[in-house]
């Protein structure tokens, strides 16, 4: 439930809490009493254009409650129609934005239906006392439930009995109203299908399925088990509008209990890790780490203007400090998942960070030169903060597209490409340490060798994971599609790392490029890296195209143009001091 609710909430408004509520305290409100949450400023409209589309005037946060949107929904609807028409490729930002949003305000309307079967709604209103009585209803209640009318609908049944065979005008009164009710009992089991929030397990022989309370009632209320779920669902909201805290418990408890009865042999084996997704929730633990690795580096640039024996040694330890539940987090989810630890975005970034530390730890230990300090603070904060981007997207735990349901080639070809990504930016942001260490310290030819031996080494670790990638890949090409190359984008792209990363080799024996030059092509070495990390990302083509990914050509654009300076400025400088 905490992994729902944050995943939700994350969804919706880039957040895993709502001001000092948590997740699931916030998702309780939505669910048991909707109205509460129509003033939450829980929807992101990254783009003010989209904001100003539907009529709403653009906030400064980007966060807008659905009080604000739901006068507009039915532009918002004919807009994400029409921008549903046009090929993914084609489509703008704005139009990308208006389908995400209108995506996320459908999600929210469902939530907010899902136990609406439990509250008194006027469809299900009755003035005469006898079906009243009948149907054995509170008597001095005369507005029902959903829930109250289908737990009897037995009795509803038998008193509209043989009604169709007479015409309506020759009904009682008595004979309309009950009518009506039925009527209405079939509405609603049509209208409030297919909603979210599965949380009781259908009677499928395959013990696989699951069903929202409401799909539920219409499918399986018959079965005595599921009426007694949905009764305890029932009480469950009953007692949250009543502000019993207990009896709420009791209802919950129970209520849990009865489904895990019920589940099958995989939902027990999964329930049984939900300690473990407890704790890598609430623990936080990649906060933590990148809290660690950015006072790494504080104290590491600190040491260059205090001539304290103790803050790079300080540094390494924070690093170190971080490094632990960094590592922790990741078995956490590969046990959790029970999967290798990347499968998409998401994960190649925490993972790439964590070989990247590895790296500069190795460096290090091996150089005690402050290279390693800074390539393990920098690599392994910059890619944890990028990954909140793809976290931000939504469940960073979902199931596998088919293409990638294979744990095995998951840890081979996955892994070793990834591991290859490591390789090349390691390599990169050394590059850009040992350009400038030759404007800072020209002269000193023994911390620019030992740099640029770490380069080097680094870039031929990247070049042998990535080929090791490359030729594991088209195996598995071969194993899933029947074909070992078939120039696909996220092909090529592996194929332009192994290629760069052997020019860079060949220039360098052959004495084309100097140490300089070779320090140069590392740094556009993660230019290339990033190409092959997110093209086929932006092309959404290929069939590479399961991790698409929109809104990152910008960023993307603006670090190419920030290398291409920097190496414009600082290689003539640095070519001046030798």
């Amino acid at each position: 439930m905490d992994t729902y609710a944050r995943t939700l909430l994350l969804q919706l408004s880039g957040k895993t809490s709502f001001g000092r509520q948590s997740a699931v305290q916030w998702l309780a409100r939505l669910l048991f009493a909707p109205a509460t949450t129509f003033e939450d400023k829980v929807f992101l409209i990254n783009n003010p254009e989209t904001a100003t589309a539907l009529g709403v005037e653009p906030e400064p946060k980007r966060r807008y409650s659905f009080s604000r949107i739901e006068p507009g929904f039915a532009k918002l609807e004919e807009l994400a129609r029409m921008a549903d028409k046009i090929e993914p490729k084609e489509r703008s930002v704005v139009e990308q934005e208006i389908l995400r949003v209108y995506q996320n305000v459908f999600l929210y309307d469902l939530h907010t239906r899902v136990f609406r079967f439990a509250l008194p709604s006027s469809e299900f209103q009755i003035t005469d006392p006898g079906i009243i009585k009948t149907l054995g209803l509170p008597e001095t209640q005369k507005i029902f439930s959903f829930y109250d009318l289908a737990s009897r609908a037995e009795l509803l049944q038998q008193g509209t009995q043989g009604l169709e065979l007479s015409k309506p005008e020759t009904w009682a009164v008595k004979d309309k109203e009950l009518f009506g009710l039925m009527n209405n009992l079939f509405h609603w089991s049509t209208t409030y299908s297919d909603l979210p929030f599965a949380i009781v397990p259908s009677l499928e022989a395959s013990g696989q399925g699951w069903l929202s309370p409401m799909d539920a009632i219409s499918r399986e209320f018959s079965d005595l088990k599921v009426r007694e779920e949905i009764a305890y669902a029932r009480d469950m909201v009953v007692y949250y509008w009543n502000g019993e805290q207990t009896p709420f418990d009791l209802a919950a408890r129970s209520l849990s209990n009865s489904v895990l009865s019920r589940a099958g042999a995989a939902t027990q084996k999964n329930i049984r890790k939900i300690p473990l997704e407890l704790f890598y929730n609430r623990a936080d633990l990649f906060l933590w780490t990148k809290m660690f690795y950015a006072l790494a580096f504080a104290v590491f640039l600190l040491s260059f203007f205090m001539t304290r024996s103790w803050l790079r040694p300080a540094a390494f330890s924070l690093i170190i400090a971080g490094f632990l539940p960094h590592v922790l987090a990741l078995v956490l989810r590969i046990i959790i998942m029970a999967r290798p630890p990347v499968s998409n975005l998401y994960e190649t970034f925490i993972f790439v960070s964590m070989i990247s530390v590895i790296a500069g730890v190795i460096i290090e230990l091996v150089n005690r030169r402050w290279v390693g300090i800074c390539v393990a603070s920098v690599c392994g904060f910059v890619f944890l903060m990028l990954s909140g981007k793809f976290a931000g997207e939504g469940d960073t735990m979902q199931m596998l597209v088919a293409v990638l349901n294979s744990n095995f080639w998951l840890g081979t070809h996955v892994l070793s490409i990834t591991v290859g990504y490591a390789g090349v930016c390691v390599a990169g942001l050394v590059g850009h340490l040992y350009i400038l260490q030759r404007i800072r310290y020209p002269k000193d030819k023994a911390a620019l060798e030992s740099t640029y031996r770490n380069m080097i080494g680094a870039l031929g670790f990247g070049l042998m994971m990535s080929f090791l990638g490359t030729t594991l890949g088209g195996i598995w090409a071969d194993d899933s599609w029947g074909r070992f190359w078939g120039w696909d984008p996220k092909e090529n792209g592996a194929l332009l790392i192994v290629l760069w990363c052997a020019i860079l080799f060949h220039a360098r024996l052959g004495r084309f490029i100097t140490p300089l030059g070779a320090a140069a092509g590392c740094v556009l070495g993660i230019v290339v890296v990033m190409w092959a990390w997110f093209g086929v990302n932006l092309l959404n083509v290929g069939l590479h195209s399961y991790g698409f990914t929109s809104g990152i050509a910008t960023g993307l654009l603006a670090y190419v143009i920030g290398e291409v300076v920097f190496l414009g400025l600082c290689v003539p400088l640095a070519s001046k001091k030798t």
